[in-house]
């Protein structure tokens, strides 16, 4: 089945592009929305690659700390950078608490909504901005955002899944050893459970989320607009993703 493209995009692991995943109406477009770990590492080669690309909006799902540590490098792009915080944060700053997966989403479907909304509302409305959405490994605030958007336009379920669980592989060995490393400074110990919790993407991961929304709202779709956003968010989201 097709799933996102991984772009070399200097500076970042797990750049993709969704466009080609199979919808109920069509295919995703491609070129239009891009999913990413950070972009605090671009460089001059990073940024002349997303101004190739034509990305015009950035959406940071990232914390103020993280945000303040590794500040994305997009000087001198002509980009508009939206930041809507997720304060839970992604599986490295949850590292010392313990935390799994799964209630790592729960919290952001269910503590989050503003963010999602806001997100997919400003998806909605890049029209003819190609968009970035990313955290810091594009994996959890990124993949649950994302799967969201592709669910709710219809994107077949396991396109969505197998999409998210391509992460892992992009993340595994230098970027998920520096983090590794990085979170060790602040006494966080290495254990296979926090390399999953910051590098792993497990299909059953993102489908206890997606079922937990299904199962409470009985649509992804539902569940949005009883979240806030609105059927001509929806509207446009779609006609901008879904190519015939």
């Amino acid at each position: 089945m097709k799933t996102s493209t991984r772009i070399p995009v200097p500076g970042t692991y797990n750049f993709r592009d969704v466009g080609g995943l199979p919808a109920l109406t069509g295919r995703v477009r491609e070129g239009v929305l891009f999913r990413s770990d950070g972009l605090h590492r671009l460089g001059e080669a990073g940024r002349a690659e997303l101004r190739r690309l034509g990305v015009g909006r950035v959406i940071d799902l990232r914390d103020d700390n993280e945000a303040s540590l590794m500040p994305d490098d997009l000087d001198g792009l002509d980009v508009e950078v939206l930041r809507l915080p997720v304060f839970e944060g992604g599986g490295a700053s949850q590292g010392a608490r313990g935390i799994s997966l799964d209630a790592l989403y729960h919290r952001i479907v269910t503590q989050h909504t503003s963010v999602v909304v806001g997100a997919l509302r400003e998806i909605a409305g890049a029209r003819d901005q190609s968009v970035v959405v990313h955290c810091t490994a594009g994996k959890d605030r990124t993949g649950v955002v994302v799967a969201l958007a592709l669910s709710a336009v219809g994107v077949h379920r396991d396109a969505v899944v197998e999409d998210y669980a391509r992460t892992e592989a992009n993340l595994a060995g230098e970027w998920l050893e520096g983090m590794v490393e990085l979170v060790g400074r602040y006494g966080v110990p290495d254990s296979p459970e926090l390399r999953v919790l910051m590098g792993g993407s497990p299909p059953e991961a993102i489908e206890g989320v997606l079922d937990d929304v299904e199962r409470t709202y009985g649509s992804t779709r539902d569940y949005l607009l009883a979240a806030g956003l609105e059927l001509s968010d929806l509207a446009a989201l779609e006609r901008l993703l879904i190519a015939d």
